[in-house]
């Protein structure tokens, strides 16, 4: 999968001595990196630091944002990102494009017309691009619970994610007897749970596979931090000092990132949130139907394993069909 790559430097051009320069200076401050993928906890690692970043006027940065909505980005992206003091990466370990970096050099006036650039489009990390100035937490979770809330979170159709209601042709998942469909269209008309399962999986891939990678990155990064999404409030003290905030700002910014902990809101709240899944009945029968598909079940049981879900005992969920 060529978007899943090691977060290694890119090499510089020697010919830009200039840019090169101005790229030194901006990596002797500290940028904090978060990363995280498809729900390992993005929206609420947007809205914990998010609102740190505001109490304690931090420059916070939704990295992905102006790849999603390129017609969205400003002319300043650049200094923005060069500016940055706490950044978020949702899709964490894929590359980011050099046009980020060099936005002015790729857009006319008209930001929705990307001009032509003799630049080579090439990617590289947020890792490479900062030097060695960053600390990364990265957000991990159970790949079982995070196929399985992908499928009831598409499922709810959110607002936010238009791919779902584009109507796709040339796959079987979005044909339905002859007549194309959208992705939500698709997986709310499968009625058996494993094929549900079967069809998030094959969008879900690639950021399980990124997301398996950049754990395995992370633990041999002495500035990188593997968080498991499960333990992240419990944690939450060792995780800014890891991010190497200031001491006497810890205690304030723990309370204000409790305030987006759901544990201590109403059970209304949750209910109708589209982004909490973890309370919904229907979770169970998607989870038993992990077991019964041989592709699904030694993906997510490879998974688990490399990010330490599991161990080799026979408790290990789920396994191999054969050894059920």
């Amino acid at each position: 999968m060529k978007n899943a790559r090691r977060l290694i430097a890119a090499s510089d051009n020697p010919d830009d001595g200039a840019r090169n320069e101005n790229k030194k200076q901006h990596q002797k401050k500290l940028r904090r990196i978060i990363g995280t993928h498809h729900k390992t906890g993005t929206a609420l690692m947007r809205d914990v630091f998010d609102s740190i970043s505001r109490e304690f006027e931090y420059n916070f940065f939704n990295l992905r944002y102006y790849e999603d909505y390129p017609y969205l980005q400003p002319g300043s992206l650049s200094s923005i990102i060069e500016d940055a003091d706490v950044i978020l990466d949702y899709h964490f370990s894929k590359p980011i494009p050099s046009y980020f970096i060099n936005a002015e050099d790729w857009y006319s006036s008209d930001r929705r017309v990307r001009k032509f650039n003799k630049q080579e489009r090439e990617c590289q990390s947020l890792a490479s691009y900062y030097g060695g100035s960053y600390r990364i937490i990265h957000l991990i979770r159970d790949p079982r619970d995070a196929l399985v809330s992908g499928v009831l979170y598409h499922m709810q159709n959110p607002e936010d994610e238009s791919w779902l209601r584009e109507i796709r042709v040339g796959d079987d998942l979005y044909d339905n007897n002859s007549s194309s469909s959208s992705y939500v269209q698709s997986i709310r008309r499968l009625k058996n749970p494993l094929d549900a399962i079967a069809a998030e999986l094959k969008i879900a891939d690639d950021e399980l596979r990124m997301l398996g990678l950049a754990a395995q990155d992370c633990e041999i990064d002495v500035r990188a931090m593997n968080v498991r999404l499960e333990s992240f409030f419990d944690e939450l003290y060792d995780i800014l000092r890891f991010l190497e905030f200031p001491e006497e700002n810890i205690e304030e910014m723990v309370r204000v990132a409790n305030l987006h902990n759901a544990k201590t809101w109403e059970k209304n709240e949750t209910e109708n949130h589209v982004h909490f899944t973890s309370e919904n009945p229907e979770r169970h029968k998607y989870i038993e139907a992990m077991y019964e598909e041989g592709f699904v079940n030694k993906t997510v049981s490879y998974l688990r394993y490399a990010l330490g879900y599991t161990s080799n005992t026979s408790d290990a969920f789920p396994m191999f069909a054969n050894e059920r």
